[in-house]
């Protein structure tokens, strides 16, 4: 008979000896001392021959036992006797780690013959090895171990770090490379994630800065000291760092990617045929939506828009193993590395209301995304639709504005529907300068915003069950605003200070008709940027802050 369950005891209780509530993933004691719970144990006991692991054999009997080694210290004794069988019997060693965070284990299993009884040792010669201690698991592999079990815990709600990208999946793998810049960071990772998910804990509490400060180290001694071997751990180090800051850390200004120009720096060192490995590949992918941001607020052109550029990456992507959606969804970031040039070409529009050239420009410019996103887009939303990953239902939380609702297979599905809908109104905006220089007034431009603005809000009450890691949403609820009517308008306000619910306050200061429209207008060449935190620039409508 095999495998009767231990304890349930989590490694804590176990520890201190006393008893535990077992309220998982969190128990009591842990709570009220503060520390991660490892959640149930995953221990068994086994029965040999009829007789049970743990009991000792009889102090009579003159053999040595053999023991396996748990995490917590203890010890299981194998019941055979060596003087019965002092050469022949095989026995299994196995020693088992369970991952100081979550419900994680490695284990390492070998046979091996027992020890002579101590009588026949010291009595003649033996030629009977000894077994081998079995060996100490890695700092990497318990970093990976627990890094697996934050990805697991929180599958399919707000806390699934899958939120972030795909190329989350990839990171454990990687965690043994000799670089530390990503041991590091997501060392950073683990703990604020873990902070995250402890009721007792505050929201401003949930990152850590010690490991933060570490993290930040590593990172400025890769970028000094570059070699191609730590390319992809400081590429993937910095996506994570970017998401981790935009997510957990409080103190942040509006408008500011401390690690965007950082990773475009990194990342176009290399040049367009650099070799990516996969992780670096995703990893750059997941980070385009901040880093054309940046390249925005500094009104500068994307270097990633250049010819060589855009067919090095669209080869990428058509020979990665990614899922169709997530395929579509990194096509969709290389069309839109024009967003910059758009928004730089209005700004010289407000500067010079007569430059016909400028206007003519921008519109040759925007054609051929506005036929990527109508046709190309469209088609892959279709597909969606038809296999089931994207359906209406019956909205439950705002019937009055609109009666149905979508819901999504998952976040990638969701992001590509969301950001293809924000791009749409951002392309049509800037459209709209270069039409009122040139005195074409085009109805469906301002039809168009609204439709993709309802496809945002549509998406709300799914997007509302990812908070927190799905922050990046309330670019495409700004966006949105615009393009609603009164009522409209209060819902993208409770909508957005709803999806930000933990931030106290949101990085914006505040979500009001001033600051939303500050940033919708700046983010498409409307207000300039200004680099002040002073929130007076916005409520005055004398730019966005930065």
């Amino acid at each position: 008979m095999v495998g009767i369950p231990k304890s349930n005891r989590c490694t804590f209780c176990k520890l201190r000896k006393t008893k535990c509530d077992e309220n998982w993933p969190t128990c009591g004691a842990c709570a009220r001392a503060g520390k991660v719970c490892s959640g149930a144990r995953n221990n068994y006991k086994f029965v040999v021959n009829g007789c049970h692991n743990e009991e000792r054999t009889p102090k009579s009997s003159d053999s040595d036992d053999a023991s396996i080694s748990s995490c917590d210290g203890g010890q299981i004794k194998d019941p055979l006797s060596r003087r019965s069988s002092p050469g022949g019997t095989i026995i299994v060693d196995m020693k088992e780690y369970t991952a100081k965070l979550g419900p994680g284990t490695f284990h390492r299993m070998r046979l091996t013959r027992p020890h002579r009884p101590r009588s026949v040792k010291y009595g003649r010669p033996t030629s009977t090895p000894s077994p081998t201690p079995s060996p100490i698991m890695s700092q990497s592999d318990r970093l990976a171990s627990q890094f697996i079990s934050c990805i697991e815990a929180a599958s399919g709600t707000g806390h699934d770090l899958l939120i972030w990208g795909p190329s989350i999946k990839m990171i454990p793998q990687r965690l043994g490379s000799e670089s530390p810049v990503l041991r590091h960071t997501v060392e950073l990772v683990v703990a604020s994630w873990s902070n995250s998910q402890r009721d007792v804990m505050s929201p401003e509490t949930w990152l850590d800065l010690q490991l933060h400060t570490q993290a930040l180290g590593s990172l400025r001694k890769a970028l000094a000291e570059p070699s191609q071997g730590s390319v992809t751990d400081t590429i993937t180090a910095q996506w994570l760092l970017q998401k981790l800051e935009l997510t957990y850390d409080f103190e942040r200004g509006a408008n500011r990617e401390n690690h965007a120009a950082g990773l475009t720096a990194v990342i176009s060192r290399g040049g367009p045929w650099q070799g990516f490995q996969d992780l670096g590949l995703y990893a750059t992918f997941d980070s385009f939506f901040n880093m054309l941001q940046e390249d925005v607020r500094l009104g500068r052109d994307s270097v990633f828009m250049d010819y060589e550029w855009v067919t090095a990456l669209k080869q990428a992507v058509d020979s990665s193993v990614l899922r169709p959606v997530v395929k579509a969804m990194y096509r969709l970031w290389i069309e839109m590395t024009v967003w910059p040039t758009l928004v730089r070409l209005v700004r010289m529009l407000g500067q010079d209301p007569t430059d016909t050239m400028t206007a003519a420009e921008l519109l040759l410019r925007a054609a051929p995304v506005i036929e990527y996103l109508e046709q190309d887009c469209e088609a892959t939303l279709a597909s969606l639709r038809e296999s089931g990953d994207m359906i209406e239902v019956e909205n439950v939380l705002g019937a009055d504005l609109f009666p149905t609702c979508y819901r999504f297979r998952d976040i990638d599905t969701a992001k590509f529907f969301y950001t293809h809908a924000m791009y749409s109104i951002i392309i049509h905006r800037t459209m709209q300068e270069a039409n009122l220089v040139l005195d074409h007034y085009i109805p469906s431009v301002m039809k168009k915003c609204r439709e993709f603005s309802k496809r945002i809000w549509m998406a709300y009450p799914w997007m509302r069950t990812q908070r927190p890691l799905a922050i990046e949403y309330t670019a495409a609820l700004a966006f949105s605003y615009e393009s609603a009517n009164e009522e409209e308008r209060e819902f993208c306000v409770r909508s957005l200070e709803d999806m930000e619910y933990f931030r106290r306050p949101p990085p914006i200061g505040r979500w009001i008709d001033a600051t939303i429209m500050a940033n919708v207008k700046g983010y498409t060449g409307r207000m300039p940027f200004i680099k002040d935190q002073d929130i007076t620039i916005e409520l005055c409508g004398l730019g966005c802050r930065c």
